[in-house]
């Protein structure tokens, strides 16, 4: 299979991943909480939730589904301007690689501070 139809089945994949994710955070994040029903969300509420290792895979899931996704839809439509030379493309794609791992490494890191 060529490369370029890895990447589009997998934004294809994530993007139907994402629309489960989504749908899942906002379920049980702004619906399902009972202090969220009653208005009683606290802080601790939300630490307590974030603290548990099922939901952090969760939300490291998303997270990750979320870069790529969003990465790799931006790769599409910075190849989409025109032709580039073989150096260019390992640049462009070597700098959003680095932005990706960056940006989850951040993210999953803040886990770390609660």
């Amino acid at each position: 299979m060529a490369r370029n139809a890895v990447h589009w089945y997998l934004q294809r994949i994530t993007g139907a991943l994402l629309l489960v994710l989504l749908s899942a955070h906002f379920w049980v994040v702004h619906f399902m909480t009972a202090p969220v029903r009653r208005g009683e969300l606290t802080y601790e509420i939300v630490v307590a939730r974030v603290s548990n290792p099922v939901w952090q895979v969760i939300d490291i899931s998303f997270l990750l589904v979320a870069l790529y996704h969003g990465l790799s839809g931006l790769r599409g439509i910075v190849f989409d301007y025109g032709p580039f030379g073989k150096w260019a493309v390992g640049s462009i794609n070597f700098a959003l690689t680095l932005v990706g791992i960056a940006w989850a490494w951040w993210g999953i890191a803040a886990f770390r501070h609660l």
